[in-house]
């Protein structure tokens, strides 16, 4: 068995990273609300998404201090973001580019400023009685898009194989032990790391992949320990409690 990437929450990508399959994350997050002809919001593709610090403030005051989660979705020719805090309210932003964007829901039709500062984006806007400012600040970590994650499940499995064949090939002569008695999983820190992001299609194709291994069935002491590949998913070194 080989375990694979959790296909829950991809990470969010940055608008270069539409182009280039990732990149650092900036705020530079983007999400498109397709909008149908009587006016309703239809939600498009989502394309990332990203975990978030978020601060709301109403007339100045401080109305919301925390988590938050931001989506990019892609539209027939809009730009937009979503934005959901962690006490449940959410908050759409759509239009044709970011220096035209509305807020659609509760305060719906409202005109919204957006300011990109890097890492944080800003959204402000004015309902006729009160200015309202939502800014989000990303969480700075390298992203994969959708596409990545299935050629890094890809990957993984590949290397995974290579791993439980070369385990094989070293613990298994005079023994009954199979290709079924090998199981390799991920390094806990590596999946980590991976599912949240931290770590690319690009950088595992530089520095390959750690798993942690059981056996059974083999001659002697079952040995247990970590397999390593390096960047092309060569295995280049195993170490056992044997």
């Amino acid at each position: 068995m080989i375990q694979l990437l959790s296909s829950r929450t991809p990470a969010f990508l940055p608008p270069s990273a539409l182009q280039a399959r990732s990149a650092r994350v900036g705020f530079g997050l983007a999400l498109s609300l397709l909008v149908g002809a009587a006016g309703s919001p239809v939600l498009a593709n989502t394309v990332a998404k990203a975990e978030a610090e978020c601060r709301l403030t109403d007339n100045g005051k401080v109305v919301f201090d925390g988590g938050c989660s931001i989506k990019q979705k892609d539209g027939s020719g809009t730009v937009g973001f979503v934005v959901k805090l962690e006490d449940g309210s959410t908050y759409r932003f759509s239009g044709p580019n970011r220096t035209n964007l509305r807020l659609e829901g509760g305060d719906g039709g409202s005109n919204v400023l957006f300011e990109d500062k890097g890492a944080k984006g800003l959204f402000s806007w004015n309902d006729g009685t009160r200015t309202r400012r939502l800014s989000v600040k990303t969480n700075e970590t390298t992203a994969s898009s959708a596409g990545d994650r299935d050629q890094i499940n890809t990957r993984i499995e590949s290397d995974g194989r290579n791993c439980k064949s070369a385990i094989l090939a070293k613990y298994g002569d005079g023994s009954k032990m199979s290709m079924a008695d090998v199981n390799v999983t991920l390094g806990a820190t590596l999946r980590q790391s991976i599912d949240a992001g931290k770590i690319s299609l690009a950088d595992i194709n530089r520095s390959g992949l750690d798993y942690n291994f059981t056996t059974r069935r083999a001659k002697g002491k079952d040995p247990v320990g970590t397999c390593a590949t390096d960047g092309r998913g060569t295995v280049i070194k195993i170490q056992s409690n044997r």
